[in-house]
């Protein structure tokens, strides 16, 4: 049975949707004065990041494929930098719960860049 593959089965679409409920449980953690503004800003970005892999995987022209993981490249670039002083102010409750945000921003992160790679790559080789 020929079955497409649907975007939600990809590993960078299950991982960045583990990192979104991974952010989810934190922030209500944060302090009252960060947990709208910072917390809020994470919300937005996790889902944002859902948006531009579907975005990228349901394209069937390379280079808005390509531009839809730089967006996503970019966005998750600022998420890891938000993650990163949540982590350094111990608004992360528990040691092993950031350590597992870490562990899926490094894979998120080496998928997506593969994939834009691969993407380039083709491109190159179309244009020889």
């Amino acid at each position: 049975m020929n079955k497409s593959k649907l975007v939600s089965n990809t590993q960078i679409y299950l991982d960045c949707r583990k990192l979104l409920d991974e952010i989810l449980d934190i922030t209500p953690n944060f302090p009252r004065a960060y947990k709208f503004s910072v917390g809020s800003k994470m919300h937005d970005i996790g889902v944002n990041l859902i948006s531009e892999i579907s975005a990228a995987y349901i394209n069937r022209d390379k280079q808005t494929r390509i531009q839809h993981l730089v967006n996503f490249q970019s966005q998750f670039e600022v998420l890891k930098t938000l993650l990163r002083i949540a982590g350094e102010r111990k608004w992360i409750l528990g040691r092993s719960k950031h350590a597992n945000i870490i562990e899926l921003t490094d894979a998120i992160g080496k998928q997506s860049t593969a994939w834009k790679n691969s993407l380039l790559k083709v491109i190159s080789m179309d244009s020889e």
